[in-house]
């Protein structure tokens, strides 16, 4: 989002905050989605901070030139997310993201590479523990299930189509089977999250001869190994899954610094 870089000081109660003299906002989402992430990014940068009083809805107004109900709406979902509260006859109080009810995480197109090196990071831990503990307590609907995805996946392959929604299917699966709701439901959010990033590197595998079927058997090697109830096999199986696929990416992952592959001459 394009700002005017001139500042302004706002007085407020008997805090200050700074925040830009205009903000420009694109016409690509809801207007009061856009003053939100604004006002979010302007926390995240600390030109907001914990305690500090928001402008008037008037000002705000002004500032983003949009209508005082878009500023509501956009304060309504501030307060909602826990980033804001607001005190009668005080005013509307910063809180930041200390405050946050909710796992917050920013669109794709914001990360750059070393974010997306840690998000897979992050995957590879989780979906390889997630891994283990389905082989010791998956169901037998949850392994027949696994199966069938892992078919859908190699008719994909074996047709040359996209195996995108299997592949998701297969990792949610592995998920379920963990028996942890919490890892399941945090799995299933983040996986949500990228699954543009999924198509793009099962895109990239299909641009290489038998690089799919490589990724296949990397997911035939988990399944075997949950079906054999070999937890330590399969955190292994997801793990190298991960690393390879974060390879096939450029990304660097588990290394001194996460970032992007260093390839040598």
């Amino acid at each position: 989002m394009s700002l005017d870089t001139r500042q302004t000081v706002v007085l407020c109660g008997d805090m200050v905050a700074m925040l830009s003299d205009k903000y420009l906002l694109p016409k690509t989402s809801r207007l009061p989605d856009q003053v939100a992430a604004v006002l979010i990014d302007e926390m995240e940068k600390g030109a907001l901070q914990p305690g500090d009083m928001l402008p008037t809805e008037a000002v705000l107004s002004d500032k983003f030139g949009v209508s005082r109900a878009v500023i509501r709406e956009a304060l309504s979902q501030l307060k909602y997310e826990g980033l804001i509260s607001s005190h009668q006859g005080k005013g509307v109080v910063v809180k930041g993201p200390e405050g946050r009810r909710f796992l917050h995480m920013p669109e794709l197109e914001k990360y750059d590479v070393t974010d997306m090196a840690q998000l897979f990071e992050l995957r590879a831990i989780l979906e390889s523990e997630a891994a283990g503990l389905a082989a010791t307590r998956h169901s037998h609907q949850e392994l027949t299930q696994l199966r069938c995805h892992l078919e859908a996946m190699a008719r994909a392959v074996a047709e040359n189509i996209d195996g995108t929604l299997p592949d998701f299917e297969f990792h949610k699966g592995v998920a379920q089977a963990s028996g942890n709701r919490q890892l399941c439901a945090l799995m299933q959010f983040l996986n949500q999250t990228i699954l543009h990033m999924i198509e793009q590197a099962r895109n990239r595998s299909s641009l290489t001869a038998g690089l799919p079927e490589v990724v296949h058997q990397e997911h035939q090697a988990i399944f075997s190994a949950i079906e054999a109830k070999d937890s330590a096999q399969a955190k292994q199986a997801s793990f190298r899954h991960f690393c390879n696929a974060a390879q096939r990416l450029g990304l660097a992952i588990f290394t001194k610094k996460s970032g992007p592959l260093k390839h040598q001459d």
